[in-house]
């Protein structure tokens, strides 16, 4: 089916600018903030493209560098928007934003909260394959887009007032689908991982895509939030 979506002139020049190869506004950023602690050392860089689905056709497009550690669980995001630079950091199980005092309205990359930013790290995690069956308590299998998966529900604690539960499809081990609850207001965060490939430099596979979905509480289906396509990765 042939969508029509309306975008802003500032949102399709930007994008533009992004595919034609000018230089990457967020390369100053060369650093997550744990950059000097202890641990695991092995980050991945990602840059991506996010579309933001803001309801009646209209999207909006905005750059990301993404700085992961997949063994830990940590990721740090940037994102420069026309109010300021925003950023989104989970690291240790605590979670800090910064950014201007913008609407989701004035800026939808405000939408990107504590919940979210747990989904992505945690989708990544799962398609690198740092989760098996045995990584938490198996739940009855639910049937998603026409196909069973097992939910394993992760032991609490690692990020106050969320739990994290995988889905896994009993046929090959993949985990694709992740739900994030946030314990405080009942929403349902969803993650999607989908288009793995081989990253040669961290010696993992990555997502090349991640589908965000949001189901407020008391509500019966899931609104799209978000997807965002990796563009590069590299582990410097």
């Amino acid at each position: 089916m042939k969508i029509n979506r309306k975008t802003t002139a500032l949102t399709i020049v930007g994008l533009l600018l992004v595919f034609a190869g000018c230089q990457d506004p967020l390369t100053t950023d060369t650093a997550a903030p744990w950059a000097a602690a202890g641990g695991n050392k092995t980050e991945i860089v990602a840059h991506c493209i996010v579309t933001f689905y803001l309801g009646e056709g209209a999207d909006y497009f905005s750059e990301q560098k993404q700085i992961l550690r997949p063994a830990l669980g940590d990721i740090y995001i940037t994102a420069r928007e026309p109010e300021g630079t925003f950023r989104r950091q989970l690291a240790g199980g605590a979670y800090k934003s910064s950014g201007p005092a913008a609407t989701v309205d004035q800026s939808p990359a405000g939408v990107i909260d504590r919940d979210i930013v747990l989904a992505i790290i945690t989708a990544f995690r799962a398609s690198a394959g740092y989760y098996t069956a045995e990584s938490g308590e198996k739940l009855d299998q639910v049937r998603i887009d026409g196909k069973w998966r097992l939910p394993i529900k992760l032991p609490g604690g690692a990020v106050k007032g969320a739990t994290i539960t995988l889905l896994q499809s009993p046929d090959d081990g993949e985990v694709d689908f992740v739900w994030v609850h946030n314990t405080a207001n009942d929403a349902l965060t969803t993650a999607r991982a989908y288009n793995i490939r081989w990253l040669e430099d961290a010696k993992i596979f990555v997502p090349t895509k991640i589908d965000i979905f949001r189901r407020a509480a008391g509500a019966i289906t899931d609104k799209k939030m978000l997807q965002i396509h990796y563009r590069s990765f590299s582990a410097p």
